[in-house]
């Protein structure tokens, strides 16, 4: 399995799904045009209801990050992940300005960021 589901995460699993899909596709493990799994093998796969990952592959559908193919199952489209990016970086923009108001400064930031220490190195 490309990634697993954190059950006592406050963030429902069909939003963990969401963003794992997302991430791999970033990562450049999923590509324009490859398929996932079915929702019945990925449900098998994480252990989660059917209709979970039903929901997370409709959320992908209309957000154009994925798409159906008719008898098929779902494909991935690359379209959205400009937006994907941006909402990261504006993630990232919030998470900034609260490290700035406590007072840790830009050069401890990039510092941070430099040293990779939060990296996930898989």
């Amino acid at each position: 399995m490309w990634f697993s589901i954190n059950f006592s995460s406050h963030i429902p699993v069909y939003k963990q799904i969401v963003e794992n899909i997302k991430l791999e596709i970033l990562k450049g493990r999923l590509k324009n045009g490859d398929f996932l799994p079915s929702i019945r093998k990925l449900a098998n796969d994480l252990n989660v209801n059917l209709n979970t990952v039903a929901r997370a592959y409709r959320e992908l559908a209309n957000e154009n990050v994925i798409k159906a193919v008719r008898g098929e199952g779902y494909i991935v489209i690359k379209d959205s992940l400009e937006k994907f990016n941006m909402e990261i970086l504006q993630e990232l923009s919030e998470i900034v300005k609260k490290c700035l108001k406590a007072g840790i400064s830009i050069n401890e930031i990039c510092e941070f960021i430099r040293g990779g220490d939060f990296l996930d190195k898989s």
